[in-house]
């Protein structure tokens, strides 16, 4: 009976996981170094595709670059060093993805990487954002704010305590959590078209969802374009860099999304003892493939790690943040040296 009942819990899985359906996708591996954009105004498509509307910019400004092996190529996009001129890139074709998806599937699933870039500071935000189609709704984005160096998403709610709907920015961790300037992070995002809800889970593997006086605002809007967006705000003079790698929008349903959560759990890092005098251990279930220590100013530290163990006896004592790669994922953790 044990065998026929497992046998039968597969096969739910397996249905429900053929029931997810890939809308866009891309690594830029296939790319060719250099511009991605033919001109700033969105008239012509440049490589893979995509449009750039970059105000008072150039096609510069938008680059197939590659920073480490790791990651092979990736899409490279420069701010303005100003306080005005937003920098938006998407591709055409969410929308008619979106409409013949596989019935059910109304949940939106965002997962992207992200690489902070050598400057920080500033005012702005590197993000990756879905809009609808006519009222430029955010339904789900998530991204990097350069003054902060925190992780934020977006999405469309209103505020009962203040009255204010719209696109509304939340911090995904507490203001102690930082990932420094050259870190590769990994986000990710579920909106429900049903309830207008959305769910993100940040580098270090939290969830977040909005506090209970916020209420979705974008119940039953269907998603039309995804934009990576490099935005300022008032008082930058600082021209942000940042790169985009393996992003990749899905439409799915509850229980596909249920159990592929419990796959992320499933493999999630563990470290320990925190705080650390010697040594740090580091356990996953999946091969961890690269370990790096940077402090808070983003500076790279030697360390020495042989196999689930981080030597740090040699590090000042401090805050610290660990870079963990495993197959196909990044975690950051931070940790004090005592």
């Amino acid at each position: 009976m044990r065998k026929v009942l497992s046998m039968s819990a597969f096969l739910l899985v397996l249905c429900h996981t053929l029931n997810a359906q890939s809308l866009e996708s891309d690594n830029f591996n296939s790319y060719t170094i250099g511009n991605v954009g033919t001109d700033i105004t969105a008239t012509d498509p440049g490589q893979g595709g995509f449009y750039t509307q970059f105000a008072n910019g150039s096609n510069s400004e938008a680059q197939i670059v590659s920073i480490d092996a790791a990651h092979d190529k990736s899409l490279q996009l420069t701010g303005s060093a100003t306080a005005a001129g937003t920098k938006y890139m998407w591709k055409k074709g969410l929308g008619t993805a979106w409409a013949a998806r596989t019935a059910g599937n109304d949940i939106l699933k965002l997962e992207f990487n992200l690489y902070t870039g050598s400057a920080t500071g500033g005012a702005g935000r590197a993000t990756v954002l879905v809009y609808d189609e006519t009222t430029h709704k955010t339904l789900l984005g998530a991204g990097y704010d350069y003054a902060s160096r925190r992780t934020v998403g977006i999405a469309n709610y209103t505020n009962t305590t203040s009255g204010v709907t719209g696109n509304i920015l939340f911090y995904l961790e507490p203001n102690t959590y930082t990932y420094p300037a050259n870190t590769w992070i990994t986000l990710k995002c579920t909106f429900n078209k049903t309830t207008g809800a959305v769910v993100w889970t940040s580098p270090g593997g939290m969830l977040y969802s909005p506090a209970a006086n916020y209420i979705p605002a974008a119940a039953g809007v269907d998603p039309f374009e995804m934009d990576f967006v490099s935005v300022v705000n008032a008082g930058n003079t600082v021209a942000h860099i940042t790169s985009f790698d393996n992003y990749t929008l899905t439409a799915t349903n509850n229980i596909v999304l249920g159990t592929k959560e419990t796959a992320v759990k499933e493999n999630s890092i563990s470290v320990y003892p925190n705080p650390a005098t010697d040594f740090i251990n580091v356990k996953s279930k999946s091969l961890i493939t690269k370990i790096e220590i940077f402090d808070t100013a983003g500076r790279k530290m030697n360390a020495k790690f042989d196999h689930d163990k981080v030597e740090v006896r040699n590090l000042s004592p401090g805050t610290y943040i660990l870079n963990i790669e495993t197959n196909g994922n990044t975690f950051s953790e931070k940790f004090i040296k005592k």
